[in-house]
């Protein structure tokens, strides 16, 4: 399978375009966690599986699910995993796609985003992590494995932003209008608001963890 969608429980503010108006156009199957269950039934999408505590949801819109949703899985609130690394877990598991396109990851509480941001260094994530793809209104996140890559400009987004998650070795950015030159680093680092000058950018590094936030100013 291509492409799993997965819902979180980030604010709708922070949602983008393609989700806050034009939903079901996106293509493959959904998966939401607590409350952004509810959120793809309220707007004609019966997701494939509701997961999570749903301590944020009523016992009547936690039956809707259950009644309604194929597989529906309910975790205590005192639990080791938060619902989104449920979430993300189960998706691999059941669908083992070649994307995951979350949304609701990165806006809201910053410990939740923070999870989501340091999920590669999980071993239980290090065969798919490079699968994630984060979503939002102003904000994408896409990591990378050690190797050469070239990404493209999104359309909308201004900023792109190269960080090492952890020590690094060997970076470039080849054609960025900011580059950078066989950087190594013992600890992480921001390298923000550099641009394109192109439609692609080249980069590389030989061992760690990148993420590559491609973004723009909010209105």
């Amino acid at each position: 399978m291509k492409r799993v969608n997965i819902l979180l429980g980030g604010p709708q503010s922070e949602y983008p375009d393609e989700l806050s108006k034009n939903i079901k156009s996106i293509p493959g199957p959904w998966v939401g966690a607590d409350r952004g269950s509810l959120h793809l039934m309220a707007n004609g999408i019966i997701p494939q599986i509701a997961i999570g505590d749903f301590d944020s949801i009523t016992k009547k819109e936690q039956k809707l699910l259950h009644d309604n949703v194929p597989i529906f899985e309910k975790f205590p609130p005192e639990k080791d995993d938060t619902d989104s690394e449920l979430c993300l877990l189960l998706a691999r598991e059941k669908f083992n796609a070649q994307e995951y396109y979350v949304y609701g990851a990165t806006g809201g509480r910053i410990d939740h985003f923070l999870v989501n941001l340091f999920l590669p260094f999980d071993p239980r994530f290090s065969d798919f992590y490079d699968k994630l793809y984060y979503k939002s209104a102003t904000n994408t996140i896409r990591f990378y494995k050690p190797g050469r890559y070239e990404i493209y400009h999104e359309q909308g987004m201004k900023y792109v932003a190269f960080v090492n998650l952890g020590p690094i070795t060997h970076l470039n950015l080849f054609d960025a209008k900011y580059k950078l030159n066989d950087f190594n680093s013992s600890h992480p680092i921001s390298w923000a608001s550099n641009e394109f000058i192109s439609e692609t950018i080249d980069f590389s590094f030989e061992s760690g963890i990148i993420a590559v936030i491609q973004s723009k100013d909010k209105k």
